[in-house]
């Protein structure tokens, strides 16, 4: 019997969705309405972070040799903080706008390994609703509220791509064992009906504290956990493997982003904790040593750190993303095109269904998760499952925890790990663009279906 493509349930959230979109609205749109076109830029969730990337005033990351602490601290003047995980890093106060020159000061000496701001990355949020998951192509958005008075559908040249998705269907990961990805974000609503049971509460190191919920004002982590592991609206839910994937929740991102201080203890701990993946939907512009000294840990345990590519629509891949031990995700449209806000370029190394709409059309082309009960960023809905908040977002943000979601499920039903769980993923997505690997698409577009079972879908089955 032909596996269905979407649940009984699911399909019905789709029609509901179909007649829903007329009254929503993009998640977290602020900008005014504008004519849809197709070098127009969408209604992003979040901005890209500025050229001179923002830091922690007042604060550097500092790691000194073996024996040479005190005499550099004594030497530089510095006052040493918090120690970082591993011995990670030391956190050195300094006068505010004087982050930079110290740092730069203190790398030039060579008792020290490396000395670099606290750098502030901002996250990357910017079907039918599940459109990433089943697309038999010929979907479109309609033009809402616009200022020119138009209705109706958008032109042909809008419409969806048949089989622009990533064949997540039902049932290929059911079966499986038990696996623990990671989130390193925002934090996640605990009481939300997507992750019943399945959520381990990690660290706030944000706010250093031991409750990684998300916030109303924020909604972001939610938003991306519920694609990678909802049971609803999810990768591993649709697929079956909910029941298998817990999450480990850590919180590294706040109102004014997300400190690298933050992120790498995260990391170090995810690793530490025997997670099988992390998913990172935030990034920057700088490089940072204390971050690939993380991934190079998390790595060398056979353990994925899955990152979003950065929505700047440059030809640079955003930092974690562009770390080499790093899996870096770019953003495609239902249209199976680069999405025009995606970064990409040397060192891409996959893409996956990131959404791309219009402020002034429905919301059909991008990304349906859940999301914080109370979510202030954007108009939100009800549904599908009782008690649930959920909303629209795109951007590589969402892009990213597919390939989180799709990690867990293979790591699920075929216990791979590592370097073969990451050469699964990769070699198995569906070739775009130019031929073979190319810096647009990496290694191709995920193709979740393959990358579990082995075996092709037809286009638009």
């Amino acid at each position: 019997m032909e596996v269905s493509r979407v649940s009984r349930s699911i399909r019905q959230v789709l029609s509901a969705a179909s007649c829903a979109a007329a009254v929503l609205a993009l998640a977290s749109c602020s900008d005014s309405p504008t004519a849809a076109r197709d070098d127009a830029s969408p209604a992003l969730a979040r901005v890209a972070p500025a050229q001179d990337e923002a830091v922690v005033e007042g604060e550097i990351l500092v790691k000194v040799r073996d024996g040479a602490q005190d005499a550099v601290a004594r030497e530089h003047g510095l006052q040493l903080g918090r120690t970082g995980l591993h011995g990670g890093f030391r956190v050195a106060a300094t006068a505010r706008g004087n982050e930079r020159a110290l740092a730069a000061r203190l790398a030039a000496d060579p008792r020290v390994e490396f000395a670099e701001p606290n750098y502030l990355r901002q996250v990357d949020a910017i079907d039918s609703r599940l459109w990433a998951f089943y697309n038999p192509g010929g979907s479109n958005m309609s033009f809402y509220n616009d200022p020119n008075g138009r209705t109706g559908p958008l032109p042909s040249t809008y419409a969806s791509k048949p089989d622009a998705d990533e064949d997540a269907i039902e049932g290929i990961g059911t079966g499986g064992t038990a696996v623990v990805i990671g989130s390193l974000d925002t934090g996640v609503d605990f009481g939300h009906p997507e992750f019943s049971g399945r959520l381990i509460a990690g660290k706030d190191w944000y706010s250093n504290d031991g409750d990684p919920s998300d916030t109303p004002d924020e909604g972001h982590g939610t938003h991306t956990t519920g694609t990678m592991a909802g049971s609803t609206v999810g990768v591993a839910g649709v697929t079956g493997a909910a029941a298998n994937v817990k999450v480990l929740v850590q919180r590294v991102c706040g109102a004014n982003g997300c400190p690298t201080s933050a992120i790498v203890n995260a990391i170090y701990a995810a690793a530490d904790s025997g997670v099988v993946a992390m998913n990172l939907s935030l990034g920057g512009n700088s490089e940072s040593t204390a971050e690939k000294n993380a991934i190079a840990y998390a790595a060398s345990k056979g353990v994925l750190v899955i990152a979003s590519a950065g929505n700047s629509g440059s030809g640079r891949v955003a930092c974690p993303a562009c770390d080499p031990n790093a899996i870096s995700v770019a953003a495609t449209t239902w249209k199976d095109e680069l999405a025009g806000y995606s970064q990409s370029g040397s060192g891409l190394d996959i893409a996956a269904p990131g959404g791309y709409c219009y402020s002034n059309t429905t919301e059909e082309g991008c990304i349906f998760s859940s999301v914080v009960s109370g979510y202030q960023g954007g108009r939100t809905y009800t549904g599908p499952k009782a008690g649930g908040t959920y909303a629209y977002m795109l951007g590589t943000s969402m892009a990213a925890p597919q390939v989180t979601g799709a990690a867990a499920v293979v790591a699920s039903k075929l216990n791979l790990r590592g370097s073969a769980l990451r050469n699964r993923l990769l070699s198995t997505a569906d070739d775009k663009g130019a031929a073979g690997y190319d810096t647009k698409f990496g290694n191709g577009r995920l193709n979740v279906h393959r990358a579990v079972t082995g075996s092709t879908l037809g286009a638009g089955l």
